[in-house]
């Protein structure tokens, strides 16, 4: 067993055996009863503190992407600032251009540069793809490998599969299953709808390390629902230090689209 679990399982049962012992020269009723952290709970505290964490991130990633009616390569460069933005320039075959997208706290907006159009939506627009209420946040953790949404410290469930740890988290009528390795860092993440048959599965088969950070280089994304959808990054270049503003603007002669 890894040594940080180890401590977390041995501190939760010194919580508890020390909680049973009785207090000479205490009245019972003289302080108030404090309610001892569950295995799950500081398990969960633990991952918390474990996570990745970025201020600024930029990476550059080929891309495979799959649909029912599409199969294609891409080159994608992504910059982020920690809940202000995504930014993606999308490179199709031969250098050109193909889109530019930047996400903020309450828009998505896409250029479309092969047609000349320009998407402006709302996080709608994610939900109508994924059945899932993602907002930046959420969306910034799958690229830098934390979990999509929180692990809840009452809520969730653990389970142990060989060396991984799994959180079971339900969200509304949605689970959230989280399965970490035995450095207590993300190698799955999958949300499902109890109600109907949509799924979204995010993948982390390699790291790039930093510290204490363990930043995805590769990165698989399925999404089971009306869409299915498939998209693998391998990232590299990645840097962590804000050199230049990202530049995104709509060219006026664009149709701007709202879905």
């Amino acid at each position: 067993m890894n040594n940080k679990i180890f401590s977390v399982l041995f501190l939760s049962v010194f919580i508890f055996t020390t909680g049973c012992k009785s207090k000479k020269g205490i009245s019972k009723n003289a302080l108030p009863e404090i309610k001892k952290p569950t295995t799950t709970q500081l398990l969960v505290e633990k991952i918390k503190t474990n996570e990745n964490t970025f201020n600024y991130y930029s990476a550059k990633s080929k891309v495979h992407y799959k649909d029912q009616s599409i199969d294609q390569d891409v080159d994608v460069a992504i910059v982020m600032e920690k809940d202000k933005y995504i930014w993606m320039n999308v490179t199709a075959l031969f250098g050109i251009e193909a889109a530019r997208i930047k996400i903020t706290s309450d828009s998505i907006i896409i250029l479309n540069r092969l047609q000349r159009k320009c998407i402006v939506a709302d996080y709608s627009y994610i939900k109508k793809m994924a059945n899932v209420d993602m907002k930046l946040q959420q969306l910034q953790n799958i690229f830098i490998g934390n979990a999509t949404f929180n692990n809840d410290k009452i809520l969730s469930i653990a389970d142990t599969v060989l060396s991984n740890i799994i959180l079971y988290t339900f969200i509304n009528t949605q689970k959230q299953t989280a399965i970490y390795n035995n450095t207590l860092k993300l190698v799955k993440n999958s949300l499902e709808d109890k109600n109907i048959n949509r799924q979204l599965s995010i993948e982390y088969p390699n790291s790039y390390i930093v510290g204490n950070n363990a930043y995805p280089s590769e990165i698989n994304i399925n999404i089971r629902a009306e869409k299915n959808i498939e998209c693998k990054f391998k990232l590299s270049n990645f840097v962590f230090e804000k050199k230049k503003d990202v530049q995104f603007n709509i060219p006026g002669s664009y149709e701007i689209i709202k879905p």
